[in-house]
């Protein structure tokens, strides 16, 4: 999928991100990095132009 903007997923840290995850790495998104050790907002994906 060619995207002309990037797609941004909004998650919270805690609950409700460690629910999604599991759903999103079905469809194959997964975060590039370490969530727990990481204190960005916006962390790119492994996904061209999707991130959160």
């Amino acid at each position: 999928m060619k995207l002309e903007h990037p797609l941004t997923i909004a998650l919270t840290k805690g609950r409700i991100l460690k629910e999604t995850l599991p759903l999103l790495a079905e469809v194959g998104i997964a975060p590039q990095e370490d969530l727990d050790s990481s204190r960005k907002l916006i962390v790119a994906t492994t996904v061209p132009n999707i991130v959160w």
